[in-house]
């Protein structure tokens, strides 16, 4: 975030008081001062609401809370004479477990769940008659629970994996049975890609011209497979390539 001084956006000491909101323990402060400070900053909605993990229409509410009414406006606003509408406990759970089920489970063709997708399930599900993108979120938000992100994980099945891992990390670090690499000592690493095809499309592409974009066939001719051989010469970030008409094992074969 920018250093404390004066701003077009907002005055020095709201700037202040905002950098110690934004350092706060409470959740819904810190987010709604963080929102300022980076709209400070110029950036959009799009790019807080995935910064902060917080849906894009809290980002714009709170900007234009504060833009109206300053630093007072952050503050939590008594709620209207409409009677809240309460969703029981079980419900909430209900909407939780669907949040953690996989997409294929539920027939949805996806890799991951959004909120909208998953508002989109609870409705019809007729878990609730209607609910807001903003409640799902602050539901989930509760229990740390995001299916929207995901991440790889992998776990090695080598009981041997250290030392043999080892010795290349020491390659990587140019060192070769505890002694340091020379000079004149090289670390390359090949590998091949192999069933590349080659294509070649029936009618060339045509140029841009005026009132006509670029004109790209759609339609390609097959001229084979080529197998790309590559070495990476490690400490000396050079990449050394050719292209085969058979992959190496092949050659050696013929």
């Amino acid at each position: 975030m920018l250093g404390i001084k004066e701003s077009p956006f907002f005055s020095k000491e709201e700037r202040v008081a905002l950098e110690a909101q934004a350092r706060q323990y409470t959740y819904c402060d810190v987010v709604r001062a963080k929102i300022v400070l980076f709209a400070a900053e110029g950036l959009s909605n799009d790019i807080i609401a995935t910064r902060l993990d917080a849906p894009r229409q809290i980002v714009s509410k709170w900007r234009k809370r504060f833009a109206l009414a300053r630093l007072p406006g952050l503050e939590s606003q008594p709620r209207g004479r409409r009677p809240a509408l309460f969703s029981p406990p079980s419900v909430i759970v209900q909407v939780k477990a669907l949040a953690c089920e996989l997409p294929h489970r539920l027939q949805l063709p996806l890799s991951r769940l959004s909120i909208s997708e998953i508002r989109r399930e609870v409705i019809t599900q007729g878990l609730v008659a209607q609910i807001s993108g903003a409640t799902l979120w602050r539901w989930l938000s509760a229990d740390a629970l995001r299916p929207w992100r995901h991440r790889s994980w992998i776990f090695p099945r080598d009981p041997d994996f250290a030392a043999k891992a080892g010795r290349i990390l020491d390659l990587y670090d140019r060192v070769w049975l505890g002694r340091p690499l020379s000079a004149r000592e090289f670390v390359i690493s090949a590998d091949e890609k192999s069933s590349i095809q080659a294509r070649r499309r029936k009618q060339p592409t045509l140029s841009p011209a005026p009132g006509r974009s670029t004109r790209v066939e759609h339609e390609y001719f097959r001229e084979g497979a080529w197998t790309y051989l590559a070495a990476w010469d490690v400490h000396r970030a050079k990449v050394f390539g050719r292209c085969e008409k058979k992959p190496a094992l092949l050659r050696l074969i013929a």
